[in-house]
């Protein structure tokens, strides 16, 4: 049995996931397997499947909840939705000032540089 530490944990664990499905590139599915929830998630998801669905048909919920690892996959969602709203706003801001920081940076190395090579050059005319 769980505590709420350990579902706080995978709510943080779902966010990183979530941050990852944001940034191109990146898998969820990749922080799930660093984070050491892959197998788990693999095996809840493998859990929802006809007998699953029969046990909700028959109105069954809570033995569907426990079959399907319920506990588990919602607070993992709850943080990859949490993450999946918040964050693209922030980090196209993020990546915004990046790239511009990173540009600006850049064009004042390379003038700094030609600068240099201007002081140290000699022209006789």
């Amino acid at each position: 049995m769980r505590k709420f530490t350990d579902y706080s944990l995978l709510f943080l664990k779902g966010m990183g996931m979530g941050a990852a499905d944001v940034v191109p590139g990146v898998s969820g599915g990749t922080i799930a397997f660093i984070t050491g929830i892959y197998e788990e998630l693999i095996r809840s998801i493998k859990s929802v499947d006809f007998e699953a669905l029969r046990l909700l048909l028959k109105l069954k919920p809570a033995l569907f909840w426990k079959k399907v690892n319920g506990n588990f996959l919602l607070a993992l969602f709850t943080g990859i939705l949490f993450s999946v709203f918040s964050l693209p706003r922030r980090a196209g801001r993020a990546i915004s000032l990046f790239f511009y920081s990173s540009y600006y940076g850049f064009k004042n190395i390379d003038f700094k540089i030609r600068l240099h090579s201007l002081h140290y050059c000699s022209y006789s005319f």
